[in-house]
């Protein structure tokens, strides 16, 4: 009998391994899928920008700023990469407001670009899907 119970219960065993195995690897597979899908990638906004900024000196200053927009997908990367011309507007805009000595500051150029950052976001969301763009990031800044 008890020889009879073994034989009985091994293809059990072996079907459940076999089954176990299997939604493992389906698992595993999605797992990949949905790590790759959400992993950032970066879109650059093209060439340096030069603005003007205001200055309440007779001397000119300006900026350069490259900048770069975090994504992650590839929906998200064709989206910002079809709507370039948008996001170096709002920079321009944002930025060529700003006073040189203020923009000088690290904690007013982050708060500068968390503003532009929404700003981007905002847009997006009236234009298409933006769930998948994050924020802009600032590659190049230098003010002379």
């Amino acid at each position: 009998m008890c020889r009879e119970t073994i034989h009985r219960s091994v293809p059990i065993a072996a079907f459940i391994g076999l089954l176990l195995l299997c939604l493992s690897g389906q698992l595993m597979a999605q797992d990949e899928e949905a790590g790759s899908q959400k992993k950032a990638d970066y879109v650059s906004l093209g060439k340096p920008m030069v603005l003007n900024l205001s200055s309440k000196r007779n001397r000119l200053s300006f900026l350069q700023l490259s900048a770069d927009v975090m994504v992650k997908s590839k929906d998200a990367k064709e989206i910002v990469e079809n709507y370039i011309p948008v996001f170096r507007h709002i920079l321009i805009l944002k930025l060529s407001e700003q006073n040189a000595k203020d923009i000088k500051q690290p904690d007013k150029r982050e708060l500068i670009r968390s503003e532009a950052s929404k700003e981007m976001i905002q847009v997006l969301n009236k234009l298409a899907d933006a769930s998948d763009v994050h924020e802009i990031l600032f590659s190049q800044f230098l003010v002379q």
